[in-house]
């Protein structure tokens, strides 16, 4: 089969190549136009960024700020209160209860007193009779002594009268009977007198014996009627009961628990200070009868008490460091809501930083330097020293003056010689706020 040829029309090639010149000379036409009316940059040159910032106006003066340190209150006495005779309890006080308030000679407990005062009765009986038998060997003493002294003057006369029987019966005038006679009246008589003598010392004796024996008897009546007064258990103090431990009824030991009485009145705040805050103390005159506030917050509530430092401990713990301290409150009675346990916080005056200025903590930068706002509206760097912390300001000296406006707002880009601007200033809308006063 024979091969079929199409040839294309001169004619058609013709009108192509006309269509795509007239396409490309539209295109050219297009790109000349938007040559000629596009948009040409002019260059400018940059504008500084000017960065609204909050100051804070500087005032060189003495401060002296707040130390504020954690602690608990204590008791400045506290007793337990034990049982000071044996016995059954008879009754016991209207208030001996825990957490019950009373006051110094409230009655606790009392013990039943029949024991006590049956001991006392015969002690009393015994003491009686003890000297009774005093007054009778002083009497026997006194007749024997008398009698001893009649003995003595008759000895002496019988004496005399065997003198005078020696001398009549050496002249021959007498016999020897009648000096016999003599000597022995003179023996007897010697032997009356010893009698006595001993009789005397004997009374004498008893009377000592006796009135050893009134004496430890006295001795034992004191200590009955004492034990009799120690059945009625009383508050030493005014305070609050705790660990109550005895009930009608019971019967208690000597030195058995009957109570915990803590004492109402000279309740103290434990403190505890760092050796940093001591040494500042220490240089300001110390501790002692330095005044304090002790804070006890209850709830929303915050109970403030005038305090006054009254001691420290004598020893300084290694692994703590610092001191331990006492604040005295001002304040004391059971009328009072705090009790002792409670945790409070206290707060004393620090050193006096003489011509320094309080900034916010947020104004310092790496801890040795602020930023303040120049005549020109441009940061300058001032190194400064930090000195103490009060709440959230810090007390620094170095390169401030008075009137400085100290940059309180913090941004990547501050340094020396930014331009900032501080809006309330300028709009007169606000002020920036003056230094805290401290507390003082």
């Amino acid at each position: 089969m024979a091969r079929m040829k199409f040839k294309r029309p001169r004619g058609q090639f013709a009108v192509n190549l006309v269509g795509f010149s007239a396409l490309l000379v539209v295109a050219v036409v297009i790109t000349v136009l938007l040559v000629a009316t596009r948009t040409r940059l002019e260059p400018t040159e940059p504008v500084e960024r000017v960065w609204n910032v909050e100051t804070w106006i500087a005032e060189r003066r003495d401060h002296q700020p707040s130390m504020k340190v954690f602690g608990e209150l204590a008791a400045g006495r506290s007793s337990e209160m034990r049982a000071l005779v044996q016995g059954e309890v008879a009754a016991v006080g209207d208030y001996f209860r825990n957490g019950a308030a009373v006051a110094k000679g409230d009655v606790l407990i009392e013990i039943d007193r029949f024991e006590y005062e049956t001991a006392i009765a015969e002690l009393k009986a015994s003491i009686s009779e003890t000297r009774a038998r005093i007054a009778e060997a002083e009497a026997n003493r006194d007749s024997e002594t008398i009698s001893l002294t009649q003995d003595k003057e008759m000895l002496v006369l019988l004496q005399r009268d065997l003198d005078r029987t020696t001398e009549l019966h050496g002249r021959g005038n007498i016999s020897d009977k009648s000096l016999d006679q003599a000597k022995i009246e003179l023996t007897r008589q010697r032997q009356t007198v010893a009698r006595r003598e001993a009789a005397v010392k004997s009374n004498d004796a008893k009377v000592v014996q006796q009135r050893a024996a009134l004496q430890r008897l006295a001795i034992e009546l004191e200590r009955a009627e004492r034990d009799l007064q120690r059945t009625r258990l009383v508050a030493p103090f005014d305070g609050v009961l705790s660990e109550v431990n005895a009930q009608l009824g019971q019967r208690v030991s000597v030195n058995d628990r009957i109570a915990r009485l803590v004492g109402a009145a000279q309740l103290e705040a434990r403190g505890h200070l760092s050796d940093a805050q001591y040494g500042r103390l220490l240089a300001d005159g110390g501790l002692d009868g330095r005044l304090a506030k002790v804070v006890w917050t209850v709830g929303d509530r915050k109970l403030a008490y005038d305090a006054v430092i009254a001691r420290i401990t004598a020893e300084i713990r290694p692994e703590t460091g610092g001191v331990t301290f006492y604040a005295l409150l001002a304040a004391d009675g059971l009328d009072l809501p705090i009790r002792p346990g409670a945790f409070v916080s206290i707060e004393l005056p620090d050193r006096r930083f003489p011509d320094t200025v309080r900034v916010p903590s947020v104004a310092l930068h790496d801890g040795d330097h602020v930023f303040v706002v120049g005549p020109d509206d441009r940061l300058e760097r001032r190194a400064v020293t930090p000195l103490a912390r009060a709440d959230n300001d810090v007390i620094v000296s170095g390169e401030l003056s008075d009137g400085d406006a100290i940059v309180l707002t913090r941004f990547n880009e501050i340094g020396p010689g930014v331009l900032v601007r501080d809006p309330d200033r300028e709009s007169g809308t606000g002020e920036p706020q003056p230094a805290r006063v401290s507390s003082r």
